[in-house]
């Protein structure tokens, strides 16, 4: 049997938004133990909060929303894991390494380990991001891949915030003969170490949405 695993992080208050600022809080509606008949919650979060993904209308008002996608827009039979190594504040561009990503590749998962800061300001105050030109390389040279996925908090880089504005634009923007890149952010690939089988994403349903929370799971 394989094995399954989650590429996700689970929510809690803990979990890091960017710039610091704060994306999720759980309030309890009410508790058996405070002689309620049920155990409840309410949740307050942003839509790009945790594991999420951004979609074309994220930053193109032409650009497609969650409900515009059929649900077999979320299964990828032909993923590959890229692992590169990266510094504080580095913006990935195309480099040699790219050149390995099969043409079939659906769904790409860059793995660089800045994950094991994620429980420091670190995390989201000094991430990598990625160049407006890695978009460009992808959308050009890789037209079956669909979404791109990586372990740390976005695009952008936060010291970096001009480029990741134009970087996200060209990873999601529908302008060009090219398809637009989803885009997977603050994705956990620790327990990830060789080359998934099967990719599934289950966003939560949510109408007219630019992105959204997302339950990854990799088969492999």
């Amino acid at each position: 049997m394989n094995k399954i695993i989650f590429l996700s992080h689970f929510l809690d208050e803990l979990t890091p938004g960017y710039g610091g600022v704060k994306s999720f809080e759980a309030k309890h509606v009410s508790e058996i133990s405070q002689g309620a008949t049920s155990n409840s919650q309410q949740w307050i979060l942003s839509n790009h909060v945790g594991t999420h993904i951004d979609l074309p209308s994220h930053f193109d008002d032409l650009g497609k929303r969650l409900d515009q996608f059929e649900a077999s827009d979320w299964i990828f039979t032909s993923p590959y894991l890229l692992s590169i190594e990266v510094r504080e504040n580095q913006i990935i561009t195309p480099g040699a390494e790219f050149d390995f990503i099969p043409q079939q590749c659906d769904i790409l998962l860059i793995k660089t380990n800045f994950q094991q800061h994620r429980n420091t300001s670190l995390y989201w105050s000094n991430g990598p991001g990625l160049s407006p030109d890695l978009a460009k390389w992808l959308r050009k040279n890789r037209p079956a891949l669909k979404v791109v996925g990586f372990d740390f908090i976005s695009i952008t880089s936060f010291p970096n915030r001009p480029l990741g504005r134009i970087a996200h634009k060209e990873f999601l923007g529908t302008e060009g003969e090219n398809q637009p890149l989803r885009v997977i952010e603050d994705m956990k690939l620790d327990l990830l170490e060789a080359q998934p089988k099967k990719i599934t994403v289950s966003p939560m349903l949510v109408r007219n949405a630019d992105g959204a929370p997302v339950t990854v799971i990799a088969e492999l």
